[in-house]
């Protein structure tokens, strides 16, 4: 977060209003026990819309960590690396996670918004664990 910080001193960070947010200004969280984040200033948090605002919310965080320190482990530049929301038959935000690389990719559903397709080219299902293998709806 520091070097995060430092790299990004005089750029401002706001609530998404594409996520349900209020558009009010964020601040960085700096964490040792948890995955560092964007926050609302203090007192500015009651008056946002979003509902979501647990553990649960910052799961494509940890996806994300997850899956680029698998693939650099793996021998897969950085940058090399795209992380997109897909939003299958108009699926909510948040609720897949596509991690691609090269010419294939990883579909990671956080939830049971979108059912998996197993053989979809390029994109190897990957069920965040509500989901269940059958995919239902």
């Amino acid at each position: 977060m520091d070097a995060f910080r430092q790299r990004h001193e005089n750029d401002s960070y706001w609530c998404g209003l594409l996520l349900g947010g209020c558009g009010v200004r964020l601040t960085t969280k700096l964490y040792t026990d948890r995955v560092c984040h964007f926050a609302h200033h203090p007192g500015a948090e009651g008056h946002c819309g979003r509902r979501d605002r647990g553990v649960a919310s910052a799961d494509h965080l940890y996806v994300k960590a997850a899956a680029a320190a698998w693939l650099r482990a793996a021998g897969h530049p950085e940058d090399q690396v795209r992380f997109d929301f897909a939003r299958p038959d108009g699926a909510e935000i948040r609720s897949v996670l596509d991690v691609r690389f090269k010419e294939r990719g990883l579909r990671v559903h956080l939830d049971q918004a979108v059912s998996p397709v197993w053989d979809q080219d390029g994109l190897e299902p990957v069920l965040g664990l509500s989901v269940p293998v059958t995919g239902t709806r």
